[in-house]
């Protein structure tokens, strides 16, 4: 039995697989449970172990994460050869009925095109995990805090999830230190213990890019590379947050309503007051060019034309 795990959610990702583990008799404590990673162990070692049979129990599972042959990355070193691909794409259509093959991946970046996804997508049971909406976190959270005999106000759960995102194993984590700490948290408590999301600084240096400020542009960018962000992660973000701006503008002139584009881009809705409000005082063209500029400067970075700290510096400078 061929079966895709994916998606962005990590902590779902985690349970859905122990669910599968639990419910097929699969455990890291015997010979039926083998994790391996693509290009680190040799594709013909893993599909011997998916084609042989499980020892003493019914069902054996064998997991592949980090299947970045299927994907549309192109890593610098192959690390899956077309053979390999040939193993795995023989095995998935003659796949051992005894072994749960699992292919485990924390994105949803698979290429449709390849010949290879085309078939797992035929001979394969898909699960993605899906990022939950901010009601649903919101709910979950409370949830999770009240299983744990503890509350929370309503100000303090607001915080900790404008400082935590949609991410809910990093809410997990969080919720789990505020709960040690006290059993009933308050703003402040979320304030002293919650850290603020790198997304926040980002939020005010593309404020500070836009409104051509350029000391408190390369501020807030020295901050960031102080606290050890990499430059590339760094245009994701900004090219995330322009495409934010641009987003909440469309959607606010078409008469969206805050939630209502919450929802529809996977948003906090504390957060779309200030982003359509600093959306208003800027150039939708400028938005656009500025998006264009990253994009190629990007694909620069990547092919190794430009330094990606220089780059992303003198794209900061030209306001």
């Amino acid at each position: 039995m061929n079966i895709v795990l994916y998606g962005e959610e990590k902590l779902l990702l985690a349970q859905r697989l122990e669910d599968l583990k639990k419910k097929y008799q699969c455990t890291s404590d015997d010979m039926n449970y083998m994790v391996y990673h693509a290009g680190e162990t040799p594709m013909k070692d893993i599909i011997e172990d998916a084609l042989t049979q499980p020892f003493i129990t019914e069902y054996k599972m064998v997991v592949l994460k980090n299947p970045i042959f299927l994907t549309k990355e192109k890593p610098k070193k192959k690390l899956v050869t077309d053979e390999d691909i040939k193993l795995f794409l023989d095995y998935i259509e003659h796949d051992n009925p005894a072994t749960l093959f699992v292919i485990y991946h924390d994105q949803r970046n698979f290429d449709e095109r390849k010949k290879v996804v085309k078939s797992l997508r035929k001979n394969a049971k898909w699960y993605e995990m899906e990022k939950l909406t901010f009601n649903q976190l919101y709910k979950a959270t409370r949830e999770a805090i009240v299983h744990r005999n503890a509350s929370i106000e309503d100000n303090a759960l607001a915080l900790l999830l404008e400082r935590c995102g949609n991410d809910l194993l990093t809410i997990s984590n969080q919720v789990e230190k505020l709960c040690l700490y006290t059993h009933s948290i308050k703003k402040e408590d979320v304030e002293r213990l919650v850290p603020p999301r790198v997304e926040e600084d980002v939020f005010k240096l593309t404020n500070a890019l836009l409104n051509h400020d350029l000391r408190n542009t390369m501020r807030v960018y020295q901050d960031l590379i102080s606290k050890k962000h990499d430059p590339l992660e760094l245009i994701g973000l900004i090219a995330n947050a322009l495409r934010n701006l641009y987003q909440v503008s469309i959607m606010s002139k078409k008469g969206y309503r805050d939630n209502d584009i919450a929802s529809a881009l996977g948003l906090n809705p504390r957060a779309i007051y200030p982003i359509r409000k600093n959306a208003a005082h800027f150039d939708i063209t400028e938005l656009m060019e500025k998006l264009y500029a990253l994009s190629e400067l990007d694909y620069a970075i990547k092919t190794g034309t430009v330094d990606k700290f220089r780059g992303l510096e003198l794209f900061l400078m030209r306001i």
